[in-house]
């Protein structure tokens, strides 16, 4: 949904002053979405439960041939609103925050809740984009109180900054959303780009970073789960061929039992059984053969590495702590390959 990368042929649209035409049922404007969320802290405050928001930001229209007219943004809302409706739960709220932002208030859901309950917004809003004009980019950001907040107002300047956040990111410059994740990989790991917050780098024997990298960033993440076995998460470990002999297979065996969901990737795994701890996914896929990756998350943070074999046992590598391509791969990953989205 959040892809069209064309120039934006109109920035100066007014979606609040459409929002108060719309006649859809359970969908408010901003004072009582202030007020519902003023609330709803003080609920959850109460019985110790957390809640999520999650707020839509249109950033802007590309490639219509004219700039959308008022008919235009009222008939395009309309399909935002009635999709999004379809998707939430009777106990949400759902509302027009200010111009350009829907925010939906998701009771009693926490961080990884409110990711699932993203990834089933955009899937909704697909058609609304691929219908016809306007094309829309648009922008997904949510926080968790009170893991993000102590009230409402914090909540959803959080949620905004993370807004902010995406739409300075990499995974949006780069126009990642609308790549394949092999396109995706391709891109990250070619360094044709400069930002402080990401960078590539090589491995190999007889540079300063050895080819063992990986194996010390994943056998440190492992011992953070080790260390907080109660926090819920994701990894993928990808890695050639699936066997008990891998480095870190060792330090999943030993681990406690843990709320992350651990996955070890590679094109061969049928004869390497799942453990209490991680499960094994074979893919049939030649690809993998000549890459490394790790992708982590949990609700405190993010981390992605990818190595890519170059000549002479030498890798090409990327990597990040921006929680947006983080995601992003991880979806990719589990989209393009068939596999249970855990997000």
């Amino acid at each position: 949904m959040e892809t069209v990368k064309e120039e934006p042929v109109f920035k100066d649209f007014s979606l609040m002053d459409e929002s108060r035409k719309l006649l859809e049922n359970h969908f408010y404007d901003s004072a009582f979405i202030n007020e519902y969320g003023r609330i709803e802290t003080a609920r959850s405050e109460r019985y110790g439960l957390s809640y999520s928001v999650i707020i839509i930001h249109i950033e802007s229209f590309g490639g219509a041939k004219t700039a959308p007219g008022k008919k235009e943004l009222l008939k395009f809302l309309k399909a935002v609103v009635s999709a999004l409706m379809k998707v939430v739960r009777t106990c949400d709220v759902a509302g027009m925050l200010e111009d350009k932002r829907i925010i939906v208030i998701l009771p009693h859901t926490d961080y990884f809740g409110s990711l699932i309950t993203i990834k089933k917004i955009q899937k909704a809003l697909e058609s609304v984009s691929t219908a016809g004009e306007p094309r829309a980019e648009i922008i997904f950001a949510q926080a968790t109180y009170p893991k993000d907040a102590n009230g409402f107002g914090e909540l959803v300047g959080t949620a905004g900054r993370r807004v902010a956040g995406r739409l300075k990111s990499l995974w949006v410059q780069l126009g990642l959303e609308g790549k394949l994740f092999w396109e995706t990989v391709a891109s990250l790991t070619s360094g044709t780009y400069g930002a402080e917050a990401y960078s590539t780098f090589d491995t190999g024997p007889d540079l300063d970073l050895k080819n063992s990298f990986i194996q010390s960033v994943n056998s440190a993440i492992l011992m953070e789960i080790a260390r907080t076995p109660e926090k819920r998460g994701i990894l993928y470990l990808g890695v050639k061929k699936v066997s008990n002999d891998l480095p870190f297979m060792k330090d999943i065996e030993t681990a406690g039992r843990t709320a992350m969901k651990i996955f070890v990737v590679g094109t061969d795994g049928s004869s390497v059984p799942d453990t209490k701890n991680s499960t094994t996914v074979a893919l049939g896929d030649h690809r993998l053969e000549g890459v490394y990756f790790t992708f982590f998350m949990n609700e405190d943070a993010a981390y992605a590495v990818i190595c890519r074999e170059n000549w002479g046992d030498t890798h090409n590598c990327f990597h990040t702590s921006d929680e947006f391509i983080v995601e992003g791969l991880i979806t990719k990953f589990q989209r393009d390959y068939s596999l249970q989205e855990q997000l």
